[in-house]
């Protein structure tokens, strides 16, 4: 019983390296037929922009234009919706993250406050004693 599909049985006898680089190039090979399919580049530019961006569906991708070059995943466009809700989701994360630093600076004058009303509150202690002492 052939657990392979047809068009692998060639790999079956193979073992260890060979059997890595034989698969390698299988797959290096399917990847180069489906960016063919996808787009309409012949076999020597699909290898180029394979290697290139080492992966087949970014080279679908660049070639339709739904990320930049530079392999940044960002759409090239955005709707007007996609403009509005980034805008209003900028504005909420710049108050979050204001409000965030306005509480932990609260929460540090509260601290040094606490510290300096002790430091009194055992200035006049210690004052006392002294006037006690003598």
């Amino acid at each position: 019983m052939n657990a392979l599909p047809p068009h692998l049985q060639h790999l079956q006898h193979l073992q260890g390296e060979e059997l890595k680089v034989a698969v390698q190039q299988e797959y290096f090979g399917q990847a180069v037929a489906f960016i063919i399919r996808q787009t309409d580049y012949d076999e020597t530019t699909a290898i180029e922009r394979l290697n290139e961006l080492k992966d087949p569906v970014k080279v679908v991708k660049a070639y339709l234009g739904a990320v930049q070059h530079d392999g940044d995943e960002t759409p090239l466009f955005k709707s007007k919706n996609q403009m509005k809700y980034g805008e209003i989701r900028k504005f909420m994360d710049a108050g979050a993250r204001q409000y965030h630093l306005q509480k932990e600076l609260n929460e540090r004058r509260a601290k040094y406050q606490e510290h300096l009303e002790k430091q009194q509150q055992q200035q006049q202690q210690q004052q006392e004693q002294d006037g006690k002492g003598s």
